[in-house]
């Protein structure tokens, strides 16, 4: 299975843009073989002990690059340190993965690079909000149009 695991807190601003993506792709239909989860309920690594491959998508530190900008994390790209740039959420899995797991899955990070992660500050800034359709989009296009006919 491929896991889409969509990560994020809708209530702290740009940390909300996992979620958006979630709701986004929720409206499309799926692959079998493809898994969109949302994060923010919980079971994460239950989801990823049955996934092959898997795809966090989530916001990023603005360590990594300007405001907006999207960027694929490869799994070497990944830090071991669950405190390092991508923040506690998403490095914490891996790592937590990493750990737990005897065979974890190839993972990548989808992300957009956050202006404003602030608790008790709903909604996106409008850069991060139109990183929302270009993450959404790049996943239709890997693991939704293109696999619906090898299915």
């Amino acid at each position: 299975m491929i896991g889409l695991i969509c990560l994020g807190n809708s209530l702290h601003a740009d940390d909300g843009f996992g979620t958006a993506v979630h709701r986004r792709l929720a409206t499309r239909p799926w692959p079998r073989h493809v898994c969109l989860h949302d994060g923010s309920e919980g079971g994460v690594l239950d989801i990823l002990h049955q996934c092959r491959q898997a795809v966090l998508i989530t916001a990023l530190s603005s360590r990594l690059g300007p405001p907006g900008q999207v960027l694929l994390l490869t799994e070497a790209e990944i830090p071991a340190d669950p405190q390092g740039p991508l923040g506690a959420g998403p490095a914490s899995i891996v790592a937590a993965m990493r750990r737990l797991m005897q065979k974890p899955p190839k993972t990548e990070i989808l992300g957009a690079v956050a202006a404003l992660q602030m608790p008790f500050s709903a909604g996106l800034t409008p850069l991060v909000a139109a990183a929302v359709e270009t993450a959404s989009a790049m996943l239709w296009r890997q693991w939704g149009m293109s696999q619906a006919s090898a299915v």
